[in-house]
């Protein structure tokens, strides 16, 4: 019984202490963990420049669907024989931005509406970023020619 408890609880080997050569990582193994870090910081990266341009492209929509309806406006207020196709800027509130108003005459046949010729005419305004010509932002309107009464 004696040597069963010895056999038991007490371990015949002795530790060892670890040899200093074998101790630590392998090359492997850190340039595995090297790659496997780049990998996921060209992906953050990526991911980060994609943000900056979603973000700078929906700043130019919100900001051109402002200035367009505000020169649609301005559209609007001039008399129907007045408009003509045009372009400008929008002045020193805002630099980056110009414009360009294309004109044509509707005719009735063409949308199915008989009788009408002379009374339509389609606006097309294109608000375009002048340090990034890519970015455009368009907006069709139909204006109408107003009854003039006789009195």
């Amino acid at each position: 019984m004696n040597r069963w408890i010895t056999n038991c609880c007490f371990s015949r080997t002795a530790k060892r202490r670890p040899d200093p050569d074998k101790a630590g990582f392998t090359l492997l193994e850190v340039m595995i963990a090297v790659a496997l870090i780049a990998i996921a910081l060209v992906t953050l990266i990526g991911a980060q420049a994609q943000s900056v341009a979603i973000a700078g492209s929906s700043r130019f929509d919100t900001m051109a669907s402002l200035l367009a309806q505000w020169k649609l406006t301005d559209v609007h207020i001039h008399d129907f024989e007045e408009l003509q196709s045009t372009a400008g800027d929008f002045g020193e509130l805002y630099p980056q931005f110009s414009w360009k108003i294309q004109v044509e005459e509707t005719r009735g046949a063409e949308i199915g509406l008989p009788g009408i010729n002379g009374m339509l005419k389609t606006v097309d305004l294109t608000v375009l970023n002048d340090h990034d010509r890519q970015q455009a932002f368009t907006i069709r309107s139909v204006v109408y020619k107003k009854a003039t009464s006789d009195r």
